[in-house]
C-alpha cells in the first residue's frame, strides 16, 4: 500500500507495509473447516447410509481337517502305556488300593508321608512304608454301591435297627437333646444297642472301627461294606453326625461315639478341642462339654475316649464325668491305650456300665499285620475270654477286616457287637 504528498512542484509517494493475517486466525479458520466437514460427513452415514452393510450373514462350508494318526502314548510310536493295575490281586479295590500306595499317572511309586486323622489330641498311627503291590489275597463279599447304597447281592446280610432318638431316653439339654434314663429305668445302654444271640457252642469276638465321620466317603464304605456286628464309633464333632449314625443303624450297626479328652501330647489347635474334656477345667466345664458332645446326635448307646491319657489319670477329674455318664444312662469302652487301673473301680461306684478293649489292630497300618492283630484276638476269645478290639477308619483296616470276617464262618468264633461284652 501506498500513499503520496506534494511538495512545491515534486509529488513523494510514501509506501506503507502490507499486514497478513495472524497465524492463529489461520489455524481457527482451519478447525473449523474440519469440525464442519466431519460433521457433514458424519451425517451423510447417519441419515444416507446403510446400517446392516457391516453385518455378517450366512454360513460358509469348511471341510474338516483329517484327524492326527491314532497313537496309543505321547511319543507316537505304538508301544502300550503301563498296566497300572498289572500284579494287583483280583479281589482288590483298585481305587482304593492304588490311593494308598500314592503312585503318579504313570505307576512310579510317590514318597509316603504320615498321615494325622485331624481328631482332637494327637495323631493316629503313623503309617509305615507301604509295598508297592503286595501279595494279599482279600475275599468276602463285594458290596458295589451307587450313590453309597450297595445294590444287588454279595453284601453281608443286615438288619436295621430302629431310628433313633427314643422319646423316652431323651432330654433337653443348653445344647440339644442328650440321653437320659427313662422313668421305667430304660438307659440308651441297652436300648440302642443291637441284639445279639450267641450261639450254642461258638465263642464271640468283637471288633470296633473308630475315626468315623472325618472322611465321608471311607465311612460311607465301612457302613456298608462291614457285617451288622462290627461296631462303629463316630468322632463326636463330626459334621452331618446324625445322618451318618442314621445310616449305620439302617445297615444294623450299633454306634458309639469318641469323646476329645486332655493327652499327654494335647494340642488345642486340633479339630473339636474347643470341647475337649481337661484336667485344668472345672467340673462345670467339663459336664458342660459333655453335654454339647453328648447332643450332637442320638442313638448310640456308649461312649469312648480319643486319647485321654493325661485325663483318665485324674482320678478327682473324671469323678463327675463318670458320674454323669452314669446319670445319662450310657456305658463306656476304654480303648486300653494305656494302663488305667483306677478306671475299672471308678466305673463301677459311679454305677457305670465298663469296658476296655484287649487291643489296638491297626497300629501298624498294613493289611498283614492288622489280620494278625485280628487272628490274635481270634485266639484269645477262642480260650473263652470274650474280647474287644478296636481299629481306626483306614483302607487297609477295611481290606483286612473284610478278608478276616470270612475265615469265621467255618470256625468256632462268631463276631459280636461290642455292647454284648459291655453289658455282660
Amino acid at each position: 500500500m501506498s500513499d503520496s504528498f506534494q511538495k512545491g512542484s515534486v509529488t513523494y509517494v510514501r509506501r506503507r507495509e502490507a499486514r497478513l493475517p495472524s497465524v492463529k486466525s489461520h489455524m481457527g479458520r482451519a478447525l473449523a473447516i474440519i469440525l464442519l466437514s466431519t460433521a457433514i460427513i458424519a451425517a451423510g452415514f447417519h441419515f444416507l447410509g446403510n446400517p446392516d452393510d457391516a453385518k455378517a450373514v450366512g454360513q460358509v462350508s469348511i471341510d474338516p481337517l483329517p484327524l492326527p494318526e491314532a497313537s496309543d502314548n505321547l511319543n507316537g510310536d505304538g508301544t502300550a502305556l503301563p498296566d497300572l493295575l498289572d500284579g494287583l490281586p483280583q479281589d482288590v479295590n483298585p481305587t482304593e488300593h492304588l490311593g494308598s500306595l500314592q503312585i503318579d499317572a504313570l505307576g512310579n511309586p510317590l514318597m509316603n508321608s504320615d498321615t494325622n486323622n485331624g481328631l482332637a489330641g494327637s495323631s493316629v498311627p503313623t503309617t509305615s512304608p507301604r509295598p508297592i503291590l503286595p501279595d494279599v489275597s482279600v475275599s468276602g463279599p463285594k458290596t458295589i454301591l451307587i450313590d453309597g447304597q450297595p445294590i444287588g447281592g454279595g453284601a453281608f446280610p443286615t438288619s436295621a435297627l430302629p431310628r433313633a432318638p427314643f422319646s423316652d431316653i431323651t432330654r433337653n439339654s443348653p445344647y440339644g437333646r442328650v440321653p437320659k434314663i427313662s422313668a421305667t429305668g430304660k438307659k440308651a445302654v441297652t436300648s440302642y444297642a443291637r441284639p445279639f444271640s450267641p450261639a450254642a457252642g461258638k465263642n464271640q469276638v468283637a471288633v470296633i472301627i473308630g475315626g468315623l465321620g472325618i472322611d465321608r466317603n471311607l465311612t460311607r464304605r465301612i457302613i456298608n461294606e462291614t457285617p451288622s456286628e462290627i461296631t462303629l464309633s463316630f468322632a463326636a464333632h463330626a459334621n452331618g453326625l446324625q445322618t451318618m449314625i442314621n445310616q449305620a443303624r439302617e445297615r444294623g450297626h450299633e454306634v458309639i461315639i469318641e469323646l476329645p479328652m486332655e493327652g499327654h501330647n494335647f494340642n488345642p489347635a486340633d479339630p473339636g478341642s474347643d470341647r475337649a474334656l481337661k484336667t485344668d477345667n472345672s467340673a462345670a466345664i467339663n459336664i458342660r462339654n459333655l453335654d454339647w458332645l453328648m447332643s450332637r446326635a442320638q442313638g448310640y448307646f456308649a461312649v469312648t475316649n480319643y486319647n485321654g491319657g493325661k485325663l483318665l489319670a485324674r482320678n478327682d477329674v473324671m469323678m463327675p464325668i463318670l458320674a454323669h455318664l452314669s446319670d445319662s444312662g450310657l456305658g463306656l469302652i476304654y480303648d486300653g491305650s494305656e494302663s488305667l487301673g483306677a478306671l475299672p473301680a471308678l466305673s463301677a461306684s459311679s454305677n457305670l456300665p465298663y469296658t476296655q478293649a484287649f487291643s489296638i489292630i491297626d497300629s501298624q497300618s498294613n493289611i498283614a499285620a492288622i489280620k494278625t492283630e485280628l487272628d490274635q484276638l481270634n485266639a484269645v476269645s477262642n480260650a473263652g475270654a470274650t474280647q474287644i478290639g478296636i481299629g481306626f477308619a483306614l483302607p487297609e483296616t477295611l481290606l483286612a477286616l473284610k478278608s478276616w470276617v470270612v475265615t469265621l464262618e467255618n470256625s468256632s468264633t462268631e463276631l459280636a457287637p461290642a455292647s454284648f461284652v459291655l453289658n455282660r
